[in-house]
């Protein structure tokens, strides 16, 4: 298995950053608690207030599918369009050094 790297880039709608934030920190408690969950970080830009990035690390693509299924993600898809317009950027990435 290869571990799976994801940054995720969300831009709120303008006047639903706070929102967008409080939806995004609801999901570090039960997505860090996920079998295949590395880590899940949630960062705010300091220079836009809107971007919000959410930076997590799986076990395998297998364990980041099992976290999309789960019902505190579902439920949270369900509020995207509302909060983002769709300005979502999801990238994928494998790490090639060696661990820390």
């Amino acid at each position: 298995m290869q571990q799976l790297t994801i940054i995720a880039t969300l831009v709120a709608k303008p006047g639903k950053s706070e929102e967008l934030g409080e939806a995004l920190l609801a999901l570090v408690p039960p997505s860090r608690a996920e079998k295949g969950c590395i880590n899940y970080d949630l960062h705010h830009s300091l220079s836009d207030a809107n971007t919000w990035v959410v930076y997590e690390n799986w076990v395998s693509k297998a364990a980041l599918e099992d976290h999309f299924a789960t019902p505190h993600f579902q439920a949270f898809s369900k509020q995207l369009d509302e909060l983002t317009g769709g300005s979502v950027g999801l990238q994928e990435f494998q790490m090639v050094s060696s661990k820390a």
